[in-house]
């Protein structure tokens, strides 16, 4: 029976009572929304060495991620001893600091400033209800100002308040650490949920708008922090070398400030100027107000090094706001969510920006990005791919690119497996034998890999022969190639140099190449004889662009499972997956082009 299709308004109200519902769940699990925050903020910086690591040793995604939560752990336990004396002697000294201007504000007695022979200005009177007003609100806290380590650890408040802000600070801890590992580990398939159930006809533009938006926050977090970094030491490093006093600390409030973008480097500056007006140098013999004219023109020199220089390089144009829209999301921030909300409040400014303007647009009839060049298709892709970055050189992997034992792999072993079709009739035996392929190479290539860190490969390849016979895999001297490779490497072989990257042994290589006079064609042979990491480490390929003279930039790898995609990946080459082997299309996820065959690959290049 077909379903009731519902109405256009009716769509329209339950599109409006479930955003209204959206806004009463959020409303009512505020509690958690700083926490959950600060765990996508640690998800982002997790995914840097994440990624980084992917990307240089092709390892499966959850190993890593487990190991580098592992080692954040490690840092939150251990930088407490490290880090938090070193803050208390900064505290003790900053505050010291502090008293000292404070009472020497108090006791500055302004003179009369002479402007003439006849004209003089007291400005005594003026100054007398200030220096009371500062007086009464700053004598009494004098104690507490100086003593800054009570400030940071108020235990006097009592031990149970102690104990369970300490609970409540472990439990959100936990939560926080939970969902950044989750979220790190499971970032692709739930792109892969979301863009699946997208319409096809709003990907595209829908793509540009996350596209901006992340951005905007990847500009922003990982700019401020290298920004942040940069200016502290910069600043620590400028105002002791002039001798103003707590240049450290002074430092450390540059670095923190400038995720206030626009007024938080002026706000940093001031205490450095109003201690060098109170305090003048350590060393440099100029009176003081001299010495604050230095110490703020260094102030005003290293800001615009910073705009002209730092700014344009780290972190870019797309948070840059208004210093007067800075201000007052800045309030509005600290409002709704304390000081997250103040470090927040530049990029949330800067996102809302796009999505106003994207909805302004849509509500216009007007096209909500700039006009240009229609969406590339995947052909047009690869074109603009390899004409930007000069591919020199193709290197393929062997079985199930080149010669066709992959099938007859899968056919041996369904063969054997037929007592589970009897078992279980609605599995697709064929299908579930190459998955179990495709995945246990990654698995035994890894093996391998170890053993030969511990001298103990050779005894895993003398069970190749028995293995072989229980498979009835044809001998090495009948070898059996793809449709239309053969064709294809001769006609490659005039524009590139071509070469092999395999887990097969140099013996079986050479005889594959024998068979079918292929010598003469391929420059570089890598074989497991060769090297002790197999793919998908990357090593086999960087050994094999480092033979060939190339980067490994300029080479693209030809394979057909998603071991070949990660080493290709991990080592910097372009991937090519073919459909011929192992893998189907979800497995080449991270391929920059998948094609049906190895045939097609002369059209394609």
């Amino acid at each position: 029976m077909m379903s009731v299709r519902w109405s256009p308004f009716f769509k329209q109200l339950m599109m409006i009572g479930m955003l209204i519902a959206a806004v009463w769940l959020l409303f009512r699990v505020r509690v958690i929304l700083t926490p959950f925050i600060l765990a996508l903020l640690l998800a982002y910086l997790v995914s840097l060495p994440v990624n980084w690591i992917l990307r240089h040793t092709g390892w499966p995604r959850t190993p890593v991620v487990v190991g580098v939560h592992l080692l954040v752990v490690v840092a939150i336990i251990i930088t407490p001893v490290l880090v938090i004396p070193r803050l208390l002697a900064m505290a003790r000294s900053f505050g010291a600091t502090l008293v000292n201007v404070i009472q020497a504000l108090l006791a500055v007695s302004p003179k009369p400033i002479e402007l003439g022979p006849t004209i003089t200005i007291d400005l005594g009177p003026f100054y007398e209800p200030i220096s009371q007003g500062l007086r009464n609100l700053l004598e009494p806290n004098l104690g507490t100002i100086q003593n800054l380590q009570g400030l940071l650890f108020p235990f006097a408040t009592g031990a149970a308040v102690v104990v369970r802000s300490a609970v409540t600070t472990v439990v959100w801890g936990i939560f926080i650490l939970i969902v950044s590992f989750y979220t790190v580990r499971d970032a692709p398939m739930w792109a892969r949920f979301v863009a699946a159930r997208i319409p096809e006809p709003l990907r595209p533009e829908l793509r540009q708008l996350w596209l901006r938006l992340t951005q905007i926050w990847d500009a922003f977090v990982r700019g401020q922090l290298i920004l942040g970094f940069l200016m502290g030491v910069i600043v620590w490093l400028v105002m002791t070398v002039l001798g103003v006093r707590s240049a450290p600390a002074l430092g450390l409030m540059s670095g923190l400030l400038e995720f206030v973008p626009g007024v938080g480097p002026t706000i940093a500056a001031l205490p450095g100027v109003i201690i060098a007006l109170i305090l003048g140098s350590t060393w440099l013999p100029l009176p003081n107000l001299w010495f604050a004219v230095v110490v703020a023109l260094t102030y005003f020199l290293l800001s615009q090094f910073e705009n002209l220089y730092l700014l344009p390089r780290v972190v870019g144009s797309r948070v840059a706001l208004h210093p007067a829209v800075v201000i007052v999301g800045a309030l509005a921030g600290a409002q709704l969510g304390g000081v997250l909300g103040i470090l927040l409040a530049a990029p949330t400014i800067a996102s809302l920006r796009v999505l106003l303007g994207y909805v302004a647009c849509k509500l216009l009839d007007q096209e909500p990005f700039p006009v240009g060049a229609p969406p590339l298709s995947r052909e047009a892709f690869w074109g603009e791919l390899v004409r930007g970055r000069p591919v020199r050189a193709i290197l393929f992997d062997l079985d199930g690119t080149l010669i066709e034992t992959d099938e007859e792999l899968v056919q041996a072993l369904t063969q054997r497996l037929s007592f589970i079709q009897r078992v279980l009739p609605a599995v697709n035996l064929p299908r579930l034998v190459r998955r179990w392929l495709m995945l246990s190479e990654g698995f035994v290539n890894g093996l391998v890999t170890a053993l030969d860190w511990l001298r103990l490969d050779n005894w895993l390849f003398r069970l190749k022969e028995p293995l072989q016979r229980w498979r009835a895999i044809r001998r090495p001297d009948h070898f059996a190639p793809v449709d239309g490779s053969l064709a294809t490497l001769r006609s490659l072989a005039q524009r590139y140099s071509l070469g092999i990257v395999t887990s097969r042994s140099r013996q079986e290589t050479a005889a594959f190449l024998t068979q079918y006079g292929l010598n003469d064609l391929f420059h570089v042979v890598i074989t497991r004889d060769d090297v002790g990491r197999l793919k998908p480490n990357p090593v086999p390929v960087r050994l094999a662009a480092k033979q060939l003279g190339l980067p490994p930039e300029q080479c693209v790898l030809v394979g057909d499972t998603s071991v070949d995609v990660r080493a290709a990946k991990a080592a910097g080459a372009l991937a090519v997956g073919v459909l011929c082997g192992f893998g189907d299309e979800n497995d080449f996820k991270g391929a920059d082009l998948v094609i049906e065959s190895t045939e097609q690959l002369a059209a394609w290049l």
